[in-house]
C-alpha cells in the first residue's frame, strides 16, 4: 500500500507536470514573469518528498539520507542540473541571468524544505 509521502510526491510532480506544459505552451513563463518561482519550489519540494520515497516501498538504506543536510544538498543538485539543462536547450540568456539562477535555487531550496518537513513528519508518523 501506498503511504503517504509517496501519494503527496506523485499528485505533485502530476501538478507541476501540467503546470509546466501548459506553461510552455501558451507561453506564460514569459508573459507571467513570477510564475517559475512557485514552478521552482514546487520542484523542490517534490525532490524532497521523493527522497523519502524508496523508504516508504521498504528500502533499508541508511537513515542518515533522510536528515535535512541531505535532502537539500540533494535539492540543490537536482536544481543546478536543471538550470544546466535549461541552458543546454537553449532557453534565452537574459541580463538578468545570475539575478534568475540564484533566485531559482533559493526557490527550490525553500520548496526542498517545506517538502523536506512535510516528508519527515509523515515518515516519522508510521501509520500512514
Amino acid at each position: 500500500m501506498l503511504k503517504l509521502n509517496t501519494i503527496y510526491c506523485l499528485i505533485a510532480a502530476s501538478v507541476l507536470a501540467v503546470v509546466h506544459y501548459v506553461s510552455l505552451e501558451l507561453y506564460l513563463y514569459w508573459r507571467y514573469l513570477w510564475l517559475d518561482m512557485p514552478v521552482h519550489a514546487l520542484g523542490g519540494a517534490i525532490v524532497a518528498l521523493a527522497v523519502f520515497v524508496p523508504y516508504d516501498l521498504g528500502f533499508k538504506g541508511p537513515k542518515r539520507w533522510l536528515e535535512l543536510k541531505s535532502v537539500l544538498l540533494i535539492v540543490l543538485m537536482v536544481a543546478l542540473i536543471w538550470e544546466v539543462y535549461e541552458l543546454m536547450i537553449g532557453i534565452p540568456i537574459e541580463d538578468d541571468y545570475l539575478f534568475d539562477t540564484i533566485t531559482d535555487l533559493l526557490m527550490g531550496l525553500g520548496g526542498g524544505l517545506i517538502g523536506y518537513l512535510v516528508g519527515k513528519r509523515l515518515y516519522e508518523f508510521k501509520k500512514f
